[in-house]
């Protein structure tokens, strides 16, 4: 009998602590009803791009035809840039000569004029021959848009307008920086190009002489991405 009663308490006390542990899992579940359920979450990734430009330019033009110094006559040459960026708000272009007076002669002892347009910092549209020799750069955009305001034209004047006639629209040389592109958005995987062209005009018997020689001049083009 002594033994019969241990061995049902021990059976009690099992079914007790078993109903107690199922009354406690039940509980937990009811409680936290996403333990032992699918749940799904999401992971975000990010990827930081930055903008990027690169430049490839010509770097050394010789102008055409050679002009006699006392006959005169008028040469030209052109530099063709191509930009390439993937900033979304585009880039801006500046060009500034290295001299006061752009085009110098080598070894020193003369120089041609830069040229003297109407109204300053204003292109003129058509290139106005003086009685001295002067030198003068226009620009063209593969996008018109993206060229500075002062170079497009109406088909008539400078600094108005929104055209781009070939050989028109030219501007003196400066050793302050001038804006020339302003693009507003990435280029093509192609880029974009500028094309810049420069002219000099020796008039017959120029007022001062200009002497026998090489003149050169150096540009510096600077292509910075948008803000």
């Amino acid at each position: 009998m002594h033994y019969q009663f241990i061995g049902h308490s021990v059976w009690s006390s099992f079914v007790s602590a078993t109903l107690a542990l199922l009354l406690i899992l039940l509980t937990f579940f009811s409680l936290e009803p996403t333990v032992g359920r699918a749940i799904s979450t999401n992971i975000k990734q990010t990827q930081v791009v930055t903008a990027e430009i690169s430049f490839l330019a010509t770097s050394s033009i010789t102008m055409l035809p050679q002009i006699a110094g006392i006959t005169g006559g008028n040469s030209s040459g052109s530099s063709t840039v191509r930009v390439l960026t993937n900033n979304a708000t585009g880039y801006n272009m500046t060009m500034l000569f290295s001299s006061t007076t752009a085009m110098g002669r080598n070894g020193g002892g003369g120089s041609i004029r830069n040229y003297n347009p109407s109204t300053v910092n204003v292109p003129d549209f058509t290139f106005a021959n003086e009685v001295f020799g002067q030198f003068a750069y226009t620009i063209r955009a593969s996008t018109t848009a993206d060229m500075d305001q002062s170079f497009k034209d109406t088909g008539a004047a400078c600094n108005s307008g929104s055209g781009d006639v070939a050989t028109k629209c030219w501007l003196n040389p400066s050793t302050t920086a001038k804006t020339i592109i302003n693009r507003t958005t990435a280029t093509q995987s192609s880029g974009a190009t500028t094309t810049i062209g420069f002219r000099v005009n020796i008039p017959s018997n120029p007022v001062p002489a200009i002497q026998q020689g090489t003149y050169v001049a150096t540009a510096t083009l600077t292509a910075v991405v948008n803000p």
